[in-house]
This record gives C-alpha cells, structure tokens and sequence, in this order.
C-alpha cells in the first residue's frame, strides 16, 4: 500500500436497473386470468372485462387513425397555401 498526500475522485457506481413495461404482455397476462376465472364460474364478470379491454384497444385505433387524417387534412391544407403563394 502506498502513501498518498493527495486523494483521487473515482467514478461513482449506483445499483440502478431500468423497469420495463409491457403493455401487450400485460393484457396477455390479464385474458389468461379472466379466462381462467371463466371456467371458474364467476363468467359475468370475466365477460365483462374482456370487453372493457375490446373498447380500449378499439378507442385506440380510432384515436390514431383520427390523428392520421387530421394530419393529411394539413398538409393538403399547406400545399393549397404554397401552391397560391408560388405559382398564382
């Protein structure tokens, strides 16, 4: 061991690990349990469910395909206006 007058900063080590979350394995994992409660017998509910998770799904690819001809409804909107500007 050697003797030093001067102390040297290191790099500090932290013990983080990121979290990863799955949606889709989520909702796997939920209709495997919703059907295992069907067999069970308590099937109102797991109906029920099911088609919570159905609307969702649908309520999202509604909302994308809204937000996909909202953005065609501009930039037809913008090439009128640069087609006026330019060439008229």
């Amino acid at each position: 061991m050697a003797l030093t007058f001067f102390k040297i900063p290191r790099n500090k080590k932290y013990n983080y690990r990121p979290v990863y979350y799955d949606q889709k394995k989520e909702e796997r994992e939920k209709r495997a349990k919703a059907a295992y409660e069907e067999n069970s017998g308590d099937y109102e509910k797991a109906l029920k469910e099911r088609l919570q998770m159905r609307w969702k799904r649908s309520a999202g690819a509604r909302s994308r395909r809204a937000s996909n001809q909202r953005l065609v409804a501009i930039f037809i909107i913008m090439f009128l206006l640069l087609y006026l500007i330019f060439f008229v």
